[in-house]
């Protein structure tokens, strides 16, 4: 017999016939998508899914044993399937949710034919080739009846987030590194998204008419920050997939990481393109963060913000021309707007200048990150996908915080200049009295561990305004386009009502130990005027 990719049709299908009549004889009422029930699947063969959370958490077979009990010489079988064969059956599962929602069968068979499974199919008759397309034709029917009752519930949020390196899409599909840069590309192009079903429990604010509970799902391009900067078309299809498939899981407000919000044109790429959804970009919070930082650094390094010089590169963006803005607002006057990207980005600079220059502030309007020598402190939001600043930009004793995704500073100049302060500008704190549960591990992502969001009750800026306004049960879209000071006011407000704050001052999974603050108070207090 012909050993074709993937699974066995045989398994994959006794799996699903398996689990569907199980969950007949259960309350299903708790689980609110089919991403919700492959958990439960996983454990029924047996396998140990980590990060779900507590024994009530809807993922913890614990939640339901009690009702199953009766049923174990049914799932008795799947125990004894091969477990590289129960891991195989899990992970087409996963993958194949999304292109099944979005009706996308074909696409998902001919995206596994051209890349993953090309160097083995190109050995293949016509023939077995076709037969091998019929099989996983068959797996989306066995998939789409066992799913079906999961389908038309509803969610709080979801949140669009990309990869920003292709080593982070090598961990999560190890076959990628094996492909030649054509097969990667045509895999990157074609590829759907991974989605982490996600819920918060226990948010415990001081309105009643926040919720203590929401649910969603975090929807990952499984693209990287390069690939989608250098290819409208990809960017472009990929945004729009997303936010469809944010839609057919019936989340009510979905919001936008990394560079999500400036891949969309702040947002008006889907309110041109799909009907009946609501959205937010994440600047509001993101700018509202970083405010919050620097006045931590106000109280914390003694720094008058009408004293010093700041720089603020990536200038012309929604997050520098939002943060320029609140700067002024808090009374600072010598700032630097640095933009490198083009002339359209020059003259948003000289538009911005015209708004504010008639509040007595000092603006340099500048191209060239040399600008920066001499600023106090740096804000930098970017959308690069390399490293920018180098250690000969920066001044002793210089503060800098970085929002960009990914990261603009490297971990190497942070070792190289251990006289400057590097603070990530988008990490938030959420109250620790919440429960995160998760249908499945998150993208191990190098400059986002999001890992953190489970182990130490921390996430990022923008992922936090759209938990905000699910919580506050928020409708419509929230901000389009560049960033709206005035919903930073906003979402601040409301985060505080939650609980939600700027988290520890740090930069790379690290916060910044009473030595390092000395000796950057030490070098500040021989700079004259800045405190």
């Amino acid at each position: 017999m012909k050993h074709y990719p993937g699974s066995d049709i045989k398994n994959f299908k006794e799996v699903l016939r398996i689990s569907e009549r199980i969950f007949k004889n259960i309350d299903c009422s708790v689980f609110f998508s089919p991403y919700s029930v492959v958990p439960i699947v996983a454990q029924l063969e047996g396998l140990y899914t980590s990060m779900l959370g507590s024994g009530d958490s809807i993922y913890s077979m614990i939640s339901i044993a009690s009702q199953i009990e009766k049923q174990y010489s049914l799932f008795r079988k799947l125990y004894l399937l091969p477990l590289e064969e129960k891991r195989k059956i899990i992970d087409e599962i996963y993958e194949m949710i999304a292109p099944l929602l979005l009706e996308e069968e074909n696409e998902y068979i001919n995206l596994l034919t051209s890349t993953k499974y090309y160097h083995t199919l190109k050995n293949f008759s016509q023939k077995d080739t076709i037969r091998f397309k019929s099989i996983l034709q068959d797996k989306f029917a066995a998939l789409r009846s066992f799913i079906s009752p999961f389908c038309k519930r509803k969610g709080d949020f979801a949140h669009i987030a990309h990869y920003g390196y292709i080593k982070d899409l090598y961990k999560e599909y190890g076959f990628l590194s094996s492909l030649s840069r054509r097969l990667l590309n045509e895999w990157s192009k074609y590829s759907f998204p991974i989605v982490s079903e996600i819920i918060f429990k226990n948010f415990n604010a001081v309105d009643s008419s926040i919720k203590s509970e929401i649910k969603g799902w975090i929807i990952f391009v499984a693209s990287s920050t390069q690939q989608l900067l250098t290819d409208s078309n990809l960017r472009r299809k990929k945004m729009l997939q997303s936010f469809l498939l944010a839609k057919k899981l019936g989340a009510r407000i979905v919001g936008m990481g990394g560079l999500a919000a400036s891949f969309t044109r702040g947002g008006r790429l889907i309110l041109e393109n799909i009907k009946d959804i609501n959205f937010t970009t994440g600047h509001a919070y993101t700018i509202a963060n970083i405010m919050g930082i620097i006045n931590k650094c106000k109280d914390e390094f003694r720094v008058d913000i009408g004293k010093i010089t700041v720089a603020v590169v990536g200038a012309a963006g929604s997050i520098g021309s939002g943060c320029v803005k609140l700067l002024v607002e808090s009374g600072a006057r010598n700032i630097v707007m640095i933009d490198t990207t083009n002339f359209i980005s020059y003259r948003k600079l000289r538009e911005l200048a015209g708004e504010i220059k008639k509040k007595q502030v000092r603006l340099c309007i500048s191209t060239v990150l040399d600008d920066i020598k001499e600023a106090d402190l740096i804000i930098i939001a970017t959308n690069s996908p390399f490293s920018l600043i180098k250690a000969t930009h920066l001044k002793p004793g210089a503060i800098v915080i970085d929002d960009s995704f990914p990261k603009n500073v490297s971990e190497k100049i942070i070792k190289q200049r251990k006289d400057v302060l590097f603070l990530e500008g988008g990490a938030v704190h959420f109250p620790l009295t919440i429960e995160v549960n998760v249908s499945r591990n998150m993208p191990d992502l190098m400059d986002a561990p999001l890992t953190r969001l489970i182990s130490c009750k921390e996430g990022y800026s923008s992922f936090s305004e759209t938990l905000i306004l699910a919580l506050t049960n928020y409708r419509g879209n929230y901000g389009v386009g560049s960033a709206d000071p005035k919903l930073a006011e906003d979402i601040k407000l409301k985060a505080d009502m939650i609980g939600i704050s700027p988290a520890l001052l740090g930069c790379f999974n690290r916060g910044i130990d009473k030595k390092k603050i000395a000796k950057i108070l030490e070098i500040r207090k021989n700079q004259n005027g800045l405190f």
